[in-house]
C-alpha cells in the first residue's frame, strides 16, 4: 500500500468526518420519513393541517434524534473497550501465550514474527470454534488491537496461507481500518435503532396490549392496536435506515479489502499464500455462526454473509486480482498438515535493513542518514526480509529465553534480568528474591544467557513477553512493576536501557490495561521546547562538544528548519527527556514521524547509529505509540 503508517493513522481519524456526514444524512432521512408517515396518519383524522404542524416535526426530530444518538453512543462505548470486546461478541476465546497445541503455537509464531518485524505490540489472538475459514482484526489502534481466527482456519490452511491471512489482518491494523470499522458499526447501530424499536412495538408491546381485556377504564386494546400500526410503520421506515446502514458498511469496506490483499502480497511476497486461502474459502465456507456476525461482517477476512450490499469483493474477483500479482497455485486443493512449518525463512540470517555503517566521507554519512530516515518511514509495515529475519533471530535464541516469554513467571523474571547489571547486582538480586520469590529461580537462570544478547535483542524479548504480562491482570501487574522499579533503582540510578524497558512495557502492556484516550492534534511548532530536549539528548548520546552541536544542527537542517540553541547538559536529564516525550504524545501521527526522522538524523550524524542511540530512538517511539521494531538496527 502506498500510504505509510503515519499518514494512514491520521487519515483513519479524519475518516470519522465522512462517517459523521453519512450519519447526519441517515438521521435526516429517517426523521423526514417518520414525520411524513405520522403526519399522513394524523391527516386521516384532522385533515391536511397535520403536515403544517411544526410541533409534530419538532417532536419527531427530538424523539428520533435521541434514539439514534443514544444507540450510537452506546455501541461506540461498547466497541471502544478494545478489540477484546469485539472478539468476545463473536464468541472468541483467547489463545494462551503458553499453549502447547501445535496449530495454536504455529499461529502465535506467525503473529509474533510479524510483530517483531513491524514493531507493533503482539496482539492477543482469539479462536472462534467454527469449522469455517475466516479471520478478523479489531481494535481502536495498533496497541489495542486483537486478531481472531476460526478453528477451521487453523485446521485447513497451510502455514503460507495462514501467513497471508494474518498479513492481510496486519494491514488493517497498520492502516487504521480497525478504528474505521468500529465507528462504522456504531453509526449503523444508531441508524437501525429506530427500526428495531418499531419492530419491538409491532411484534411484542402492541400485541400484548391488544390481547388485554378492554373496558371503560382500560384503553389497552385500543392503544395496542395503535402501537401495532405505528410499530409497523416505524419498522418499515427503520428498514430503510437498515438499508442505508448496509450501504455505508459496503461503501467503506470493499475497497479497503482489495488494498489489504495487495498489502499482504507486498509484506510476504507470496501471492500464492493469500490466494490459496481465498480459494479454500471458495470451496468450503466463510460463514461465522455467531449472532453478532451480521453487524460485524465488515471486520472479517471474507464475508460471512451473502447479502445484497456485500461488504467484501467477490472471492473470484479477489483471486483474479491476486493472480495478476503473480499467484499461480490457486487450484491446489489439499492443505499441508496444520503442524507443518512451511519454509518462509530464507537460508541464513537476513538482517533487516538497518542503521549500522562505517565512518567515511560526507556522502557516506548522508547515505547513513538516509537509511536512518528510511527505517522510520518503514515503521508499521512489513516485508519478507524482516519477517524472515525475525524468525531466524528467534530460532537462534536459547530455549530457556523462548520459554520464558511465554510463561507468566518467566516473563517477569526476564524483565528483572534485563534490569540487572553485571556489577553491583547483589541488591537487585535481593529485591527480586524478597518481592517475587516465585520468579527468583528463573531470574537467576536467565541472567547469563540474557547478558549475551544486545540491548536491541533484550528489548525484542520484552516485546514478546507483553501478552503474558498483560494476562497478569491489573493488580498482579502493578505488583510486578513496583518490584521491577525497585530493581531498576537498586544501583541508585535508572539508565537509558532501563528507561527503554519501561517505555516498552508502557506501550506493550500498560496501554492495553488502561486504554487511555489522548489527543493527537498538536504540531511540532506547538511543542518546540520538548522537541529541542529530545533532539539534544539523542545528539549528545555518542557525541560531545562541537560534534554534538553539529548533530543537533544537522537534525533541524534535514527538515529545512533553523536549529535553536542546544540545551545545556544540565537540561538533558532523563527526567527532562521523560517529561518531554509525555507532552509529545499529543502530536499528530505525521508530526511524530517528522520528530523521529529528526532524531534519527541526529543519531546517524557520524554515519553510525549505536546500540544506545537505537534504544533511545525506540523508547521515544514507544512513548509516541509508533511501531519502530526493536531489531531495526540489526539482527
Amino acid at each position: 500500500m502506498s500510504t505509510d503508517f503515519f499518514t494512514s493513522q491520521d487519515n483513519a481519524r479524519k475518516q470519522t468526518g465522512r462517517l459523521v456526514a453519512f450519519f447526519i444524512f441517515g438521521i435526516a432521512g429517517t426523521i423526514v420519513a417518520m414525520w411524513a408517515a405520522i403526519a399522513g396518519l394524523l391527516a386521516t383524522q384532522v385533515g391536511p393541517s397535520a403536515f403544517t404542524e411544526w410541533r409534530l416535526l419538532l417532536g419527531v426530530i427530538g424523539v428520533v434524534g435521541a434514539i439514534v444518538i443514544i444507540a450510537t453512543l452506546f455501541k461506540l462505548a461498547q466497541l471502544s473497550q478494545g478489540g477484546t470486546k469485539i472478539a468476545e461478541m463473536l464468541g472468541g476465546v483467547r489463545i494462551s501465550a503458553s499453549t502447547r497445541d501445535p496449530a495454536e503455537r504455529q499461529l502465535l509464531n506467525i503473529v509474533e514474527e510479524m510483530s517483531i518485524a513491524s514493531g507493533v505490540p503482539v496482539p492477543p489472538v482469539y479462536v472462534m470454534e467454527d469449522p469455517s475459514i475466516n479471520a478478523f482484526a479489531a481494535g481502536p489502534d495498533p496497541t489495542n488491537s486483537v486478531i481472531g481466527v476460526t478453528r477451521g482456519c487453523m485446521q485447513l490452511l497451510s502455514r503460507d496461507e495462514m501467513q497471508g491471512v494474518i498479513a492481510h489482518e496486519y494491514s488493517h491494523i497498520f492502516h487504521g481500518d480497525t478504528r474505521i470499522n468500529a465507528r462504522t458499526t456504531a453509526v449503523i447501530a444508531g441508524i437501525m435503532a429506530v427500526g428495531v424499536l418499531g419492530y419491538i412495538c409491532f411484534r411484542f408491546i402492541g400485541p400484548a396490549l391488544a390481547r388485554s381485556r378492554g373496558g371503560k377504564n382500560n384503553p389497552g386494546p385500543a392503544i395496542g392496536a395503535g402501537l401495532i400500526v405505528l410499530g409497523l410503520v416505524v419498522w418499515g421506515i427503520g428498514s430503510l435506515g437498515m438499508l442505508f446502514g448496509r450501504l455505508i458498511q459496503a461503501a467503506i469496506s470493499r475497497q479497503r479489502e482489495f488494498l489489504a490483499d495487495a498489502a499482504a502480497v507486498q509484506y510476504t511476497r507470496n501471492p500464492n499464500g493469500i490466494a490459496g486461502a481465498l480459494a479454500k474459502i471458495r470451496d468450503h465456507s466463510a460463514r461465522i455462526h455467531s449472532p453478532a456476525a451480521s453487524e460485524l461482517n465488515h471486520f472479517f477476512f471474507a464475508s460471512s454473509l451473502n447479502t445484497l450490499f456485500a461488504t467484501h469483493p467477490p472471492l473470484e474477483v479477489r483471486i483474479a486480482a491476486l493472480k495478476a500479482m503473480g499467484a499461480n497455485n490457486v487450484a491446489a486443493r489439499e492443505s499441508m498438515p496444520s503442524g507443518t512449518r512451511a519454509g518462509v525463512v530464507a537460508s541464513g540470517a537476513m538482517p533487516v535493513a538497518g542503521f549500522a555503517g562505517a565512518a567515511g566521507s560526507i556522502d557516506r554519512a548522508e547515505a547513513s542518514i538516509d537509511r536512518a530516515e528510511a527505517s522510520i518511514d518503514r515503521a508499521g509495515t512489513l516485508d519478507r526480509e524482516s519477517i524472515a529475519a525475525a524468525s531466524a533471530w528467534r530460532s537462534s535464541l536459547p530455549s530457556a529465553l523462548v520459554d520464558a516469554v511465554h510463561d507468566p513467571i518467566g516473563a517477569r523474571a526476564l524483565c528483572y534480568a534485563i534490569a540487572r547489571r553485571p556489577t553491583g547486582h547483589e541488591v537487585c538480586d535481593a529485591i527480586v528474591a524478597e518481592r517475587d520469590r516465585e520468579a527468583y529461580a528463573t531470574y537467576a537462570q536467565l541472567a547469563t544467557p540474557l547478558a549475551r544478547l544486545s540491548g536491541d535483542e533484550q528489548l525484542a524479548l520484552a516485546d514478546l513477553a507483553g501478552p503474558v504480562l498483560f494476562e497478569l491482570g491489573v493488580a498482579r501487574y502493578r505488583t510486578f512493576r513496583e518490584t521491577l522499579a525497585r530493581a531498576m533503582r537498586s544501583d541508585n540510578s535508572v539508565d537509558l536501557r532501563e528507561w527503554a524497558l519501561a517505555k516498552c512495557l508502557e506501550r506493550h502492556v500498560e496501554r492495553r490495561l488502561t486504554q487511555p484516550t489522548g489527543k493527537a492534534s498538536a504540531r511540532l511548532k506547538d511543542r518546540a521546547t520538548e522537541v529541542r530536549i529530545v533532539l539534544a539528548t539523542v545528539a549528545a548520546l555518542e557525541h560531545s562538544g562541537d560534534a554534538a552541536t553539529a548533530a543537533f544542527n544537522r537534525a533541524y537542517a534535514g527538515m529545512g528548519m533553523q536549529a535553536p540553541a542546544m540545551p545545556a547538559p544540565s537540561e538533558r536529564t532523563l527526567d527532562a527527556l521523560n517529561s518531554a516525550v509525555a507532552r509529545l504524545t499529543e502530536l499528530t501521527n505525521t508530526d511524530r514521524q517528522r520528530l523521529l526522522v529528526l532524531a534519527a538524523r541526529a543519531a546517524a550524524h557520524d554515519d553510525c547509529v549505536s546500540e544506545t542511540e537505537h534504544l533511545v530512538l525506540r523508547a521515544v517511539a514507544d512513548a509516541l505509540d509508533v511501531p519502530l521494531p526493536a531489531l531495526a538496527r540489526a539482527v
